[in-house]
């Protein structure tokens, strides 16, 4: 009878660990082309054959890329994280989220004003990988909106400058999940020489670091001081990352030597 008992609950064990599944759910960035779905096929091709790199049952998240990513409505980020997460993320479920430049804008928003922490809302996510975080925004959109007086780009554009990505949400409030930044250094002449510190043509390190506010910034690590203006009227600047925010641990201080686009093949951390 022990054994016939014993047997019984190593079946229901089994069973319950092979329905688990661990899942990612990747959510994209700014685009040109509308990626509008949410389910197992990447609308539109936007990460292409990058998704390789990581194993498992995958799920895209998929929006209007040209939109706000804070937005909510019709092939907009906000409606359709919701669904997905809500979909694929609760119950046996467990997701990794990968996200690449705006997408880590739209995931930490949403995130942010959960309310609550994920887990104590049904979701299970065990972390996000955020790829070229957009979040902080970029210079390359103010330089937009600057030199069109306002009335260049579109919405994800106009959401794209720093002081519009760093003042809408609360940064330090990730729903208890921690966001792994993956920065890329390998910059492009031109874009380069508008984004201060290290950059990779889009987004400078201080954005895709998670750190607390704009600067030059060369490394990626919880905090970095460093002298800043010309002598003798030079001072001392420390930069923090956000509360939830690491370096993802795969990667080193000095990030990696790839461009924006190049920098979605690293999922996998």
């Amino acid at each position: 009878m022990l054994r016939t008992t014993l047997a019984f609950a190593l079946t229901l064990c089994l069973g319950a660990s092979l329905s688990a599944q661990n899942r990612t759910i990747f959510i994209h960035g700014k685009s040109g082309s509308n990626h509008n779905g949410v389910g197992t096929t990447d609308v539109n091709n936007y990460w292409g054959t990058s998704t390789n790199s990581v194993s498992g049952t995958k799920f895209f998240i998929g929006y209007d890329g040209t939109s706000d990513p804070r937005t909510f409505g019709s092939a907009r980020a906000q409606t359709n994280i919701s669904t997905g997460l809500t979909n694929f993320c609760r119950g046996t479920n467990s997701c990794k989220i990968v996200c690449h430049s705006a997408g880590c804008y739209a995931i930490e928003f949403w995130l942010s004003n959960l309310g609550a922490t994920a887990a104590s809302r049904g979701f299970n996510i065990t972390s996000v990988t955020a790829l070229a975080a957009a979040s902080g925004g970029s210079e390359l959109a103010n330089s937009l909106q600057g030199i069109t007086f306002g009335f260049g780009g579109n919405a994800m554009d106009v959401s794209l400058q720093t002081s519009a990505a760093r003042s809408s949400f609360n940064h330090n409030i990730t729903g208890g999940v921690t966001i792994f930044h993956v920065p890329g250094y390998k910059g492009m002449f031109g874009a380069s020489a508008i984004l201060p510190g290290e950059d990779d043509y889009a987004v400078a390190y201080h954005s895709s670091c998670g750190y607390n506010r704009t600067g030059g910034l060369s490394k990626c690590q919880q905090s970095l001081t460093q002298s800043e203006g010309i002598w003798p009227f030079n001072s001392n600047q420390t930069y923090v990352q956000y509360s939830g925010h690491l370096r993802a641990p795969s990667v080193t201080s000095t990030g990696l030597y790839l461009d924006h686009g190049q920098i979605k093949t690293e999922g996998f951390r």
